[in-house]
């Protein structure tokens, strides 16, 4: 059985949902430490009238010490903001009747964290590219160990893994050698971003945006394929 673990982001990037399809099970990782000015609660879309990043963000209110399940969203306006910079920005696009009035039926819904509106649309997007593996939410597996090379360990062994995706960012805190005696092999995420294009509104492609992106620029179905096959996986 393949693992991959990762935090809860807004809305992620292909690359996120890369570790995601690469594996048998995805494990949710919401009760660490928020960290602030991340994709946690934002992410990057393209903004086509002037090839421009354009940042949409939930506005949080977090202390320093407070884990992701644990944030609050601070305005309740946020929604009707972003729904209508993506209608803005992606009304034009092949695919935007095809996805947005569930997207945004989502973003509308009455939530109280952050990572509830990371959750229900995370899952929608699933659902849209017809991932065949399972989701498994951090606090459905029992008490887990604070360190955070222990905890992912202890992930792993409860859900009898073999192989562990990590991201690159990884091997600056993994101990291999624990890894290796509990029997679970490690295979690190590569992939280079700037090598993947596909069609988007506007003249010049930016890359490293929101999966919603591609969604209404190429479909469902691109989309899959270039989160399955774009990118690999190395031991």
């Amino acid at each position: 059985m393949i693992v991959s673990i990762h935090q809860p982001h807004f809305l992620p990037w292909l690359g996120y949902f890369n570790k995601v399809f690469n594996s048998d099970v995805f494990v949710w990782l919401h009760g660490v430490q928020f960290r602030k000015n991340y994709f946690q609660n934002r992410t990057k879309i393209k903004n086509p009238s002037n090839d421009s990043e354009f940042w949409l963000t939930v506005p949080v209110k977090a202390k320093l010490t407070d884990n992701i399940d644990e944030v609050t969203i601070a305005d309740a306006k946020w929604a009707a903001r972003v729904s209508k910079t993506i209608q803005q920005f992606y009304s034009k696009s092949p695919y935007y009747n095809e996805y947005f009035e569930a997207l945004i039926e989502l973003i509308n819904r009455p939530a109280t964290l952050v990572e509830e509106v990371n959750y229900q649309t995370f899952i929608y997007l699933l659902k849209v590219l017809s991932y065949q593996g399972k989701v498994v939410r951090m606090d459905e597996l029992g008490e887990l160990s604070n360190e955070p090379n222990q905890r992912l360990i202890d992930i792993c062994k409860k859900l009898g893994a073999q192989h562990y995706i990590a991201g690159k960012g990884g091997k600056n805190y993994l101990n291999k050698k624990k890894w290796e005696e509990e029997g679970i092999n490690i295979s690190w995420q590569s992939f280079d971003s700037d090598a993947i294009t596909y069609q988007q509104m506007g003249k010049a492609f930016l890359p490293s945006l929101s999966l919603i992106d591609c969604l209404f620029n190429v479909g469902a179905e691109q989309t899959r394929e270039l989160i399955l096959h774009a990118w690999k996986v190395e031991a």
